[in-house]
């Protein structure tokens, strides 16, 4: 199974006073034949709270860019998400945050696969373990002993 790279941008809000409505993960119905949870708002330490990430499929020999290049349809998209989540929510309250990779195991075309778990010459390799992972975490610790034994 080969590994794709994927792109996901955030949108900050910067408004103090919206990002103290959010003291936790919100998250939307999943967009699974889009490859993800969706855009959904997160808060960091801090209490700062961000919208994201975005799905963007890059081709397999696009470098990988850290910059947060900013485009209106971009900026429209987060504020329309934004808004599920805070109706009240403008364009001054938003600003572009960081951008990271994520590896993918499914491909642009291909809904969302789940989490792989194999067994070989003794190793077991997990892949395709996205957010969810965590909350997974002991259900796949499990299954990964069981292969062990």
């Amino acid at each position: 199974m080969r590994q794709r790279a994927n792109a996901g941008r955030y949108y900050d809000i910067v408004d103090p006073a919206v990002a103290r409505l959010v003291t936790r993960p919100v998250y939307p119905l999943p967009e699974h034949q889009a490859g993800g949870l969706g855009v959904h708002l997160t808060v960091d330490p801090e209490g700062g709270v961000h919208l994201g990430p975005s799905n963007e499929w890059i081709a397999e020999d696009d470098a990988m860019d850290y910059r947060h290049v900013e485009t209106p349809e971009w900026r429209a998209k987060f504020l329309e998400g934004g808004r599920r989540f805070l109706p009240g929510l403008r364009d001054d309250q938003i600003a572009p945050g960081q951008v990271g990779y994520r590896p993918k195991i499914q491909r642009p075309d291909q809904g969302l696969v789940d989490f792989l778990v194999w067994h070989d010459r003794g190793y077991v390799h997990l892949g395709g373990i996205e957010s969810p992972g965590l909350t997974s975490s002991l259900p796949l610790a499990d299954e990964v002993a069981a292969a062990l034994r």
